[in-house]
């Protein structure tokens, strides 16, 4: 064999032998790098996992806006992908973390009202949070418990505390003065009309304002610094269509209605959301009409041979109180989960008996898992500060807190850039915030809860 050809040859099979092991080094980098989405996947929890924006894992994966089971994503390097948005600010937080910030929190204390109430005969020590001038003191302690907890990590925070409650003549006072126009943050006021004035303010001072007990949307409108901490229940049929596509895509789907032609346009959306979301585009969603067909109208439209999905979607205890006894004595013919919206946590007289059997699932604004390693952490803290225990208004004070004086500290005045960055533990809810076309930030996420036996399951969708 001529000696050029030999040489031909051998470097051929080098560059072979090296094109394969780099091949097969680049299929194994891949394999290591996309992930096969299971049923409980989403964008946040795979974020989560890998270490990797929401925003990286979208740009990652174009035309997968919601993953189904089964899609197989790219799951980039952290920071491989260059983004649009506001560039510099989220990568250098670092530089943040040397601000001092100013943070306004107003809170209704009833200051006046003190001396009386601690005077008062027979004075029920059990009962002090219900008086006035304690009401929301807990919401107070939990924030400066999260304030304490990031000053330990290097947070340099001043905290002004206002008394503003229901009178205007009180958050007048306060936003007159000087240091007002300084404010990085300012949370609260509670009331409504207290805070409708105080966020006009931060809107001409553009400060971020945080709204934490109001779960109405109207006070996002025309205003881009507010942000709202409770879902609303225009959120709840895109979850809803998530969880069906998630978890019950198999099922027969009823939607049951106290009455047909009240709350239309909500039942419209909940059914439209659902169809829209099926990826088979066959599913669909059989209105009942409870008023007029009661159970002879699940009966009719029900499944013998597949899984039955029953959301009962009603406003009071009637509906849920009566059916959920007829459908529990059914499951013996047929395989019945229920969805009850909007706010059954509202609820006082359904009996637990029956959720726990249908396997219902409802949803929570406010959701405090004890058994949580945050939530123990979090109690026994809160013992050791304040010899109280732990109420809901302690735990909105300390998600309010943690996540804001956290973004403050992380991403520094300009954190709404970086809200999906933000990911801290919180005790009820976790918060997806979403910029309405005509203003503020709303919370678009809603704890959805399953009775399975005498477990509640917490199911995560962002």
């Amino acid at each position: 064999m001529p000696l050029k050809s030999l040489i031909f040859k051998l470097t051929a099979i080098i560059l072979l032998v090296c094109f394969q092991a780099l091949n097969h080094q680049a299929l194994a980098q891949d394999e290591v790098r996309k992930h096969v989405v299971g049923s409980l996947d989403n964008y946040y929890s795979l974020s989560l996992k890998y270490d990797v924006s929401i925003e990286e894992l979208k740009l990652a994966n174009p035309g997968i806006a919601n993953p189904k089971p089964g899609d197989v994503l790219v799951i980039p390097a952290k920071g491989s992908i260059k983004t649009d948005r506001f560039e510099g600010d989220c990568a250098k937080s670092g530089k943040s973390r040397h601000e001092v910030y100013q943070v306004a929190l107003m809170i209704p204390f009833y200051l006046e009202q003190v001396a009386d109430t601690l005077w008062k005969y027979n004075l029920d020590p059990s009962k002090i949070n219900d008086l006035m001038p304690f009401r929301f003191v807990q919401f107070y302690h939990g924030f400066m418990l999260a304030a304490d907890s990031l000053r330990q990590k290097g947070l340099q925070v001043k905290i002004f505390v206002y008394d503003v409650d229901n009178q205007a003549s009180k958050v007048d006072e306060v936003l007159q003065k000087p240091e007002m126009k300084k404010m990085d943050l300012i949370v609260g006021p509670f009331f409504k009309n207290s805070f409708a004035t105080a966020a006009e303010f931060a809107r001409l001072n553009k400060i971020p304002i945080i709204n934490p007990l109001s779960s109405r949307s109207d006070i996002l409108e025309d205003n881009p610094f507010v942000f709202k901490l409770l879902p609303s229940l225009e959120s709840q049929p895109d979850i809803v269509a998530e969880l069906v596509r998630r978890d019950y895509n198999d099922h027969k789907v009823l939607l049951y209605v106290a009455n047909q032609f009240q709350n239309t346009e909500m039942i419209g959306r909940f059914k439209e959301a659902i169809e829209r979301n099926d990826p088979t585009g066959k599913q669909k969603v059989t209105l009942v009409d409870y008023a007029a067909d009661s159970t002879l109208g699940f009966k009719r439209n029900a499944s013998l041979t597949k899984p039955n999905l029953v959301i009962i979607y009603a406003e009071n205890e009637v509906l849920p109180a009566v059916l959920l006894s007829k459908l529990a004595a059914l499951k013996e013919d047929y395989q019945i989960t229920v969805i009850g919206l909007p706010e059954w946590e509202k609820f006082t007289n359904i009996e637990s008996l029956y959720l726990i059997v249908l396997n219902a699932n409802i949803f929570m604004a406010s959701y405090t898992d004890t058994g949580s390693e945050e939530v123990k952490g979090f109690i026994q803290a809160y013992r050791a500060k304040y010899f109280d225990e732990p109420q809901y208004y302690a735990f909105s004070g300390f998600d309010a807190g943690y996540f804001f004086l956290n973004a403050l500290f992380n991403y520094g005045r300009d954190f709404e850039k970086c809200l999906d960055e933000i990911r801290p533990h919180l005790t009820q809810n976790q918060f997806h915030f979403e910029k309405k076309s005509n203003g503020g930030y709303d919370n678009l996420n809603w704890n959805v809860l399953q009775y399975l036996d005498y477990y509640l399951l917490k199911k995560s969708f962002y």
